[in-house]
C-alpha cells in the first residue's frame, strides 16, 4: 500500500512539474482561430515579451523561444481565448474580460461583451486588429518601456521602428494551412555596396555592416517575372548569411528595409490580363539565408533562402530552396560618384576580401570574368535604379533619362 501511495505521489508530482508549451502560429490554423494563445513580441531569435493581461507600462513577462516555441509553466494569466462571433470575426478575451479600444485612440480596454476583432497571418506575424481594422494590437517600445495595447493609424499604417508586431503562440500543438502562393524562383544575385551602411528609418550608421540588393528572379536575364528585390544589411563583405526581419528594432544586426516603399523592397508579377508589368511594395518580411556550400558555377555561392513576405495587397507569397547566388561588389559614394564609377565587380560570395585573393584559392577575385550585362542596378543618393545601356528608369520601369 505503501508503495501504491507513493507512486500515486510521485505521478501528481510529474502532473503538477509538467510545462506547457504554446508553439508559434505562422499560417492560419486548419481549423480555424477559435483557441487559447498568448500574445507574443519576439524581442529576439531567442527572447520574447508576453503580454501579462494588463493596461500599463511594461505589461509584459519575459520568456525564451526555442524552435518556435515557448514552454513555461507561468503564463496562466497571460492566456486569452478567442471565439468566432460570424464570418471572420473574432471576440478575444483576457483575464479581465473582452479586450477592444476606443476609436482613433491609442487604448486597450475591457469589456463583458465582446468587441469585433479580426485575425489575419502575413506569414509569420499575426495581425489582430478592430475598429474596421484601424486599431492594431502591437508592443510599442519608448524610453527603455514597453506596452501592449491597441494602437491607431487612419491610414491603417504602422511603419514605425517603435511599434513591434505580435505572434500568436498557441496553446499545444496544431495543424496549419500551408502556405499560399509559393514562389520557384531559378536566379539570384547579391550586390554589397561600400556606401554608408544606413537605412533612413535608422538614426546612426552602422559602417561594420554592408548594404546588400538581393535580386531574385525566373531568369539572368531580369527581364521574366516575378522577381523581387530586397535591400538589406549584411553581416560582412564575404557572406549573405543571416536571418533578416523588416520590423527593425535598434541594436538588430541584420535588416530587411521594407519601411520606405517600394524603391527599396517590391515584388514584380504579371497582371491578370497577363500583360505589362504588376508591382506591389513589400511590406513585412522575414528572410532566413543559411550557407550551404560552394557552387559549380563560377562566381556562385549555394544559399538556402527561405523568404516570407506580404505584398501591399496583403497576399502571403513564401520561396524556401537552394540557390546559386551570384556576388557582385560595387564601390561607391552615394553622395558624389557618377553612374559611370560605380561598375560591378565580381566576386565570390564567401571568398574572403574582394580586393585580394579568395580564401582557399589561387585565383584573384580581378581575374574572374564577369558575364556581360546590359542591365546593372546603380545606387544614386540612397535610391536604387536600374540602367539599360545609357538609360536609366526606376525599379517600377518609370524612364529617368
Amino acid at each position: 500500500m505503501r508503495k501504491q501511495i507513493l507512486f500515486i505521489a510521485l505521478c501528481v508530482a510529474c502532473m503538477v512539474n509538467a510545462a506547457t508549451v504554446y508553439t508559434r502560429i505562422n499560417n492560419k490554423p486548419a481549423a480555424g482561430w477559435p483557441g487559447t494563445y498568448i500574445l507574443v513580441y519576439e524581442k529576439s531569435a531567442t527572447e520574447a515579451y508576453v503580454w501579462n493581461g494588463q493596461d500599463a507600462s511594461n505589461n509584459y513577462t519575459s520568456v525564451a523561444i526555442a524552435d518556435g516555441k515557448i514552454t513555461s509553466e507561468a503564463l496562466g494569466d497571460c492566456q486569452v481565448t478567442v471565439t468566432e462571433q460570424s464570418s471572420k470575426r473574432y471576440y478575444v478575451r483576457a483575464k479581465d474580460g473582452y479586450i477592444g479600444c476606443e476609436a482613433k485612440k491609442n487604448s486597450l480596454t475591457f469589456s463583458n461583451g465582446g468587441k469585433e476583432c479580426t485575425i489575419e497571418s502575413n506569414g509569420g506575424y499575426t495581425m489582430l486588429e478592430t475598429n474596421t481594422g484601424t486599431c492594431r494590437f502591437l508592443c510599442f517600445e519608448t524610453s527603455g518601456a514597453h506596452r501592449f495595447r491597441f494602437y491607431y493609424d487612419a491610414d491603417k499604417k504602422w511603419a514605425d521602428s517603435k511599434k513591434h508586431n505580435i505572434c500568436l503562440y498557441v496553446l499545444g500543438e496544431v495543424e496549419q494551412e500551408e502556405p499560399q502562393n509559393q514562389l520557384d524562383l531559378g536566379y539570384a544575385h547579391a550586390e554589397m555596396y561600400a556606401c554608408e551602411s544606413k537605412f533612413p528609418t535608422q538614426n546612426n550608421p552602422y559602417d561594420q555592416y554592408f548594404m546588400t540588393y538581393l535580386f531574385l528572379a525566373q531568369e539572368e536575364d531580369e527581364e521574366a517575372v516575378p522577381q523581387l528585390g530586397l535591400e538589406i544589411l549584411a553581416p560582412t563583405q564575404y557572406s549573405i548569411e543571416g536571418t533578416y526581419k523588416s520590423d527593425y528594432t535598434p541594436g538588430q544586426k541584420y535588416f530587411l528595409n521594407c519601411q520606405a516603399g517600394s524603391k527599396h523592397s517590391y515584388f514584380i508579377f504579371p497582371n491578370k490580363s497577363e500583360q505589362g508589368w504588376g508591382q506591389a511594395a513589400i511590406n513585412l518580411a522575414e528572410l532566413k539565408i543559411t550557407k550551404v556550400g560552394k557552387s559549380q558555377q563560377p562566381n556562385a555561392y549555394i544559399y538556402h533562402i527561405k523568404l516570407v513576405f506580404t505584398d501591399s495587397n496583403k497576399k502571403i507569397w513564401t520561396l524556401d530552396k537552394d540557390m546559386d547566388v551570384y556576388g557582385w561588389w560595387i564601390d561607391c559614394n552615394r553622395q558624389t560618384d557618377p553612374i559611370s564609377d560605380m561598375t560591378p565587380v565580381p566576386f565570390a560570395l564567401e571568398s574572403g576580401n574582394h580586393n585580394t585573393e579568395s580564401e582557399g584559392s589561387t585565383e584573384a577575385v580581378e581575374q574572374l570574368t564577369a558575364p556581360s550585362r546590359e542591365t546593372d542596378k546603380v545606387l544614386i543618393d540612397g535610391c536604387l535604379y536600374i540602367r539599360r545601356d545609357t538609360e536609366l528608369f526606376t525599379p517600377q520601369g518609370q524612364k529617368i533619362r
